[in-house]
């Protein structure tokens, strides 16, 4: 997940989650109104809580600019938002791949029901890349779950 904000008044700043050290997890989960353990500030980000959206990009902030204060970094909530990153798309063109194997009808339709990623991604350019890798079918399936014999290697016992 990454966080975008987008001023109206300067350039376009974009905080990757990936990069959150566990001292900024910490600090992240202090900030906020309401208490929220790491997997809920996740949780929170994923659902686009404003709250949890300003302190995340706050402490990724910090790293840049080490004197600003929380109270002076309070955008419009319309100026932050959570995109997905390119992992996250390639892992929703896996999904999208599955289901353009299914569809049915033509392939602009096809076209518009995947545009959807457009809006979610950080990386629209990456996105336009995936989702013509998936109307040509030439996006990789999902690798399949292994079975319990062929997951143990040979120093591996069943007992």
């Amino acid at each position: 997940m990454i966080i975008v904000h987008t001023p109206s008044d300067g350039p376009v700043e974009q905080f990757d989650i990936k990069s959150i050290r566990t001292s900024e997890a910490t600090k992240i989960c202090g900030l906020l109104t309401e208490p929220a353990s790491w997997p809920q500030v996740k949780q929170r980000l994923s659902d686009d809580d404003p709250d949890t959206m300003r302190a995340t990009a706050f402490v990724i902030k910090l790293r840049s600019e080490p004197g600003l204060r929380i109270d002076n970094f309070d955008p419009p909530v319309a100026e932050l938002a959570v995109c997905f990153d390119r992992r996250e798309v390639e892992e929703w063109g896996e999904t999208a791949a599955h289901f353009a194997k299914l569809f049915e009808g033509p392939e602009t339709q096809l076209r518009v029901e995947l545009s959807v990623i457009l809006d979610l991604a950080a990386d629209r350019d990456h996105a336009r890349t995936v989702i013509e890798r998936v109307v040509a079918g030439k996006f990789p399936p999902a690798p399949s779950e292994p079975t319990d014999e062929s997951s143990q290697t040979p120093e591996e016992s069943p007992s």
